[in-house]
């Protein structure tokens, strides 16, 4: 359920701020449920920027009723306090400590996940010691292929390391069913701010929409999209234009009897 969202700038207008601090004013502004006890911020390599965990490692110890956590992917050119950088550790890392655990299931009907995973404890610059992970789809994969992750929750698996990265791939699927079903980001609107973010929120609002009008249709324990819900929102506003136009010609056809 999107909760906030930022219209990023090009790079020459006067009021541009960068992806990184967009992302941490969403994260800071963001006020969890009362419910929910552990908030996890995780993103891609481009996302996770050192004030980013920084800012999560500071709300975690501060927000005493939950926890927060992070799980981020790495670039390479990442260096530890000993300046060494992750991209010549890779290729060192033996094929005994591999493990396999299996991710769950990302949609209803689809099968398990399986991913070759090594963690261990690296020190790294300007953020401290965290637990690190490798994924690979295979185990004899080269080390160009296999994805970094980083936590700042130590007593995780790296089976749950993986599960909560593979989420990113949840909402990816939910913003694009947002940009082909309702049009997301496609209105023709000038690059003025407001319009742009008009745009975005008349997208997301008609999801919520159709999502509450349809609610009937989604299914505990099924699988369901965007798509489904406009098509029965379509049939139900059809079959209801056809049962008025029956009910008006009939109570014409008894009057004039």
């Amino acid at each position: 359920m999107p909760v906030g969202f930022r219209i990023l700038l090009p790079q020459h207008h006067a009021a541009y701020r960068s992806e990184h601090a967009l992302l941490r004013e969403m994260v800071g502004e963001f006020v969890p449920p009362s419910w929910a006890k552990r908030v996890m911020v995780g993103g891609e390599a481009a996302s996770g920027s050192k004030a980013t965990m920084r800012m999560v490692q500071d709300r975690d110890p501060a927000d005493p009723a939950r926890r927060w956590g992070l799980v981020f992917a790495l670039a390479r050119p990442w260096k530890t306090v000993e300046e060494q950088t992750l991209k010549h550790l890779v290729p060192h890392v033996p094929y005994k400590y591999d493990q396999r655990p299996q991710g769950p299931r990302e949609t209803v009907g689809t099968g398990r996940r399986t991913f070759w995973t090594s963690h261990t404890r690296w020190c790294l610059r300007q953020v401290g010691a965290v637990p690190w992970g490798l994924r690979k789809k295979g185990r004899t994969v080269g080390p160009h292929n296999p994805q970094l992750l980083v936590t700042n929750l130590a007593a995780w698996t790296p089976r749950h390391v993986v599960s909560i990265a593979q989420k990113r791939w949840a909402i990816a699927r939910v913003n694009w069913a947002r940009t082909s079903g309702l049009g997301l980001g496609q209105h023709q609107v000038s690059r003025h701010g407001d319009q742009m973010e008009t745009s975005v929120g008349i997208a997301v609002l008609a999801s919520l929409v159709v999502r509450r009008v349809c609610h009937h249709e989604i299914v505990p324990g099924k699988p369901w999209s965007i798509f489904q819900l406009q098509q029965a929102l379509r049939l139900r506003a059809m079959t209801n234009q056809v049962e008025h136009k029956v009910k008006v010609k009939m109570a014409k056809t008894r009057k004039a009897a």
